[in-house]
């Protein structure tokens, strides 16, 4: 039975807290903003959070999605602020962020056990550089091998076309690569796909996903202390049927 040589892993809301920094930075800048406009900050962190899903759906599958600049353009739009440019916003906004992320406590402590046992990869929707200064921050940015990045590809998690991307740059079979991630729609569904196998961090904001027969992963764990030897188990779990030609 195959067994598992390499582990990806996704990096937001897997190998750190993206949820409370994220909150945080984008509190930040409705403070910013609320000394420029007559709106209270309430209304300008109501009105940004309906601008991001907007520019998010729009540009749907693509990592322009992600950019912040876009989104702080579109909000200065809306509150017809111009003194002030999506630009400085976006600094301000990733600032914080890389002010205050650290990495998940448990995952710093399995790290060197991963790292003699498989060799590890990183797969993002992040763009390139901002991905480049997360692990810095989170003095992460010599554990892993390669970075795989969808601004690299043109096309974000889920799609195939990604997950190829980083199969074939491993240079391994699918089903002794190791998918680690916490967004069952993104990371899991991805690489169920294409026949990696897949490995859930069930915590923070999907936590409760309601899960799909795609999104069904070969792994639960809800500490990484729990996943080497979950790992460990793949011997006793047959192969999945890969659907790569």
């Amino acid at each position: 039975m195959t067994m598992i040589h390499t582990i990806i892993f996704d990096v937001d809301g897997t190998l750190y807290n993206e949820t409370d920094v994220k909150m945080l930075a984008e509190l930040s800048t409705a403070r910013l903003l609320c000394d420029r406009s007559e709106a209270d900050v309430d209304s300008i962190y109501s009105t940004f959070r309906r601008v991001k899903r907007q520019v998010i759906q729009e540009l749907k599958g693509l990592p322009e999605a992600n950019d912040r600049v876009r989104w702080y353009r579109e909000l200065l739009k809306e509150l017809n602020i111009s003194d002030i440019t999506g630009e400085e916003l976006s600094r301000r906004y990733w600032q914080v962020i890389y002010d205050n992320m650290k990495p998940f406590e448990d995952f710093v402590y399995v790290l060197p056990e991963l790292a003699k046992r498989y060799k590890l990869y990183i797969l993002t929707d992040e763009l390139l550089d901002i991905h480049k200064r997360k692990l810095e921050c989170l003095g992460l940015d010599n554990a892993f091998a390669k970075t795989f990045s969808a601004e690299q590809v043109g096309v974000t998690k889920p799609d195939e076309k990604l997950f190829r991307h980083a199969i074939n740059e491993i240079g391994e079979p699918a089903d002794s690569i190791l998918m680690v991630g916490d967004n069952p729609g993104a990371d899991i569904r991805g690489g169920n796909r294409v026949g990696i196998r897949t490995a859930w961090l069930r915590r923070g904001k999907y936590h409760y996903y309601p899960q799909s027969g795609e999104e069904k992963p070969d792994i639960t764990f809800t500490s990484y202390v729990q996943l080497v030897g979950k790992i460990e188990n793949f011997k006793n779990i047959p192969n999945r049927d890969s659907d790569q030609k």
